[in-house]
């Protein structure tokens, strides 16, 4: 919406004007009205209008001193449209100096006042097309010198550039504002939280946002400033709350926060962007965030000694997986990342070690298939990058890694002790209403189908197919003692797709067809119900 100021100094006239037309039909919003010119000044500080409609003879200022001002003051940046009788309209002609879009006659005629202000809105619309084209532009521009001086590779113009944004400013951070994997997932939640960072900072700056951040799949990059806080009245850890506040709506933290090394020039950003990535790497060892200041870490050199006693740690924790001790895996976990953080083990490090930690659990369960179980390879452990987290959030994703793969263990060795034939007739009982095969039951075990047929026909002195039938046919005769459905209908329920075929097998098994058969059972119940009564 086109937002008009109208100033006349006729109460009725400005009433008139805004029942005249539908205004928001037309795109514009009737934001406020003024008597005089000086009024309409102290408006616009408040409602700050697109557009000004104004009578030209007003008393304390008129049209034509408003019409100056506002081209002095605001460079014409407020559109002015004045309002004159027949006989000022000469004198109005003069305001074309400073830029008056339009003069309408009065009285004002309805179709007169449309046409203005669509060709306005019109004029108005392809103005702020352009004005967002050169923001992207000079947007694009300023985070190219940006990125040059946050990776050290800026020259003179990039820095000069940079300044000429910031030459206020008494100190400067780089604040790293970065997504979890769940949050980044797909591009339209990734999206999402780039805007809301945008419309909440306001960009006062250009170059402040930059996204996405060169080597930051994931991360948008933010340039705080004393300016900002200065507006707000608010202190950089009251903002920072604030924002982090306004990007985590759910239970969970969604975003991570890095608030770099502050520094008082431009070119010194380089030193802040620095210190996100330090953290980041820091981010491992610490039970503290998600926000994280550089100023409160611990930043003290890793040591990457590797020895016996993580081995100790994995098997201890693979031991109780295979013995089912429950209860003790949360504590494993801890011990392993308390180990990591004892040693100040780098988390490069720490990355091979988990990597070798879940391939030989992985190992453990893949059970006869060779393959990892799909459920398992859905695990935060698996999915997630374990730098990237906290050493609380990495315990409880090893924990419940650990207790998926020792239900998982304890499935496959009930599974064993069946045996595979067991588990076959179980797998048939719970799928005999699909269209199931040997060689279906082959892939899904994998045994040899001509095998299988051997061995189950052995065990059950039926063939698979004879099997299935009577299984089916004694599903279907169930549905025929107890239910009112067709033929047909129970035919398919039990995974018959021809009707004529299962009325065959049927009537092979049982010795009548289905009809009869409903009809026997009937008579049956009836005749025990006739004998049971008084």
């Amino acid at each position: 919406m086109i937002n008009v100021l109208i100033v006349d100094d006729e109460p009725f006239i400005r009433q008139g004007l805004q029942l005249l037309i539908d205004w928001e039909s037309c795109g514009f919003r009737i934001c406020g009205q003024a008597s005089n010119g000086l009024q309409a000044l102290q408006c616009m500080r408040v409602v700050q209008p697109d557009l000004v409609i104004a009578d030209i003879k007003m008393p304390e200022m008129d049209g034509m001193e408003l019409a100056k001002t506002l081209y002095e003051q605001y460079g014409g940046e407020i559109k002015l449209i004045l309002l004159s009788g027949f006989y000022e309209f000469e004198y109005a002609k003069q305001a074309i100096k400073y830029q008056v879009n339009e003069y309408i006659l009065k009285p004002v005629v309805k179709t007169e006042l449309v046409q203005v202000l669509e060709e306005f809105r019109i004029s108005f619309d392809a103005r702020a097309e352009e004005k967002r084209h050169q923001q992207r532009k000079d947007q694009i521009i300023m985070a190219q010198h940006m990125q040059s001086i946050l990776l050290g590779m800026a020259d003179k113009e990039s820095i000069a550039n940079v300044q000429s944004s910031y030459q206020s400013a008494n100190f400067l951070r780089c604040m790293l504002i970065e997504a979890t994997a769940e949050t980044a997932a797909g591009s339209e939640r990734k999206m999402d939280w780039f805007s809301r960072v945008e419309a909440w900072v306001g960009e006062p700056f250009k170059g402040q946002v930059l996204k996405p951040f060169t080597g930051e799949k994931n991360a948008v990059l933010l340039i705080l400033t004393d300016l900002i806080m200065k507006d707000e009245a608010i202190s950089l850890v009251e903002y920072i709350g604030r924002l982090h506040g306004e990007l985590n709506q759910g239970e969970e933290p969604a975003v991570a926060f890095y608030v770099g090394k502050e520094v008082q020039r431009v070119e010194e950003l380089y030193e802040s962007y620095q210190s996100c990535g330090k953290m980041k790497s820091l981010r491992f060892f610490t039970t503290s965030g998600p926000i994280y200041y550089f100023e409160h870490m611990d930043t003290e050199i890793f040591t990457k000694r590797p020895g016996q006693r993580e081995k100790q740690l994995f098997d201890g924790l693979i031991k109780s997986i295979e013995q089912q001790q429950m209860d003790e895996l949360r504590s494993h976990a801890e011990a392993i990342f308390q180990f990591f953080l004892n040693e100040r083990i780098d988390p490069g490090i720490v990355h091979i070690y988990l990597h070798y930690l879940a391939y030989n659990l992985l190992e453990l369960v893949k059970g006869e298939s060779g393959s990892p179980d799909s459920g398992l390879m859905q695990s935060a452990f698996l999915k997630m990058n374990y730098v990237m987290l906290s050493m609380e959030a990495n315990i409880e994703n090893l924990w419940e890694f650990s207790r998926l793969c020792a239900e998982k263990l304890r499935e496959q060795q009930k599974w064993n002790a069946m045996g595979v034939l067991a588990r076959i007739e179980a797998f048939i009982h719970e799928h005999y209403r699909e269209n199931i095969s040997l060689k279906l039951l082959g892939e899904q075990f994998y045994m040899n189908s001509a095998y299988l047929g051997q061995i189950f026909k052995k065990h059950y002195a039926l063939s698979f197919n004879d099997y299935l039938n009577q299984l089916r046919v004694e599903e279907a005769a169930r549905l025929l003692r107890r239910t009112d459905q067709r033929v047909y209908e129970i035919a398919t329920a039990v995974g018959y797709r021809d009707s004529d075929y299962f009325i065959n097998r049927f009537e092979k098994l049982m010795d009548e067809t289905p009809a009869q058969y409903r009809k026997r059972a009937q008579a049956a119940y009836a005749a025990d119900s006739t004998s049971c009564s008084p």
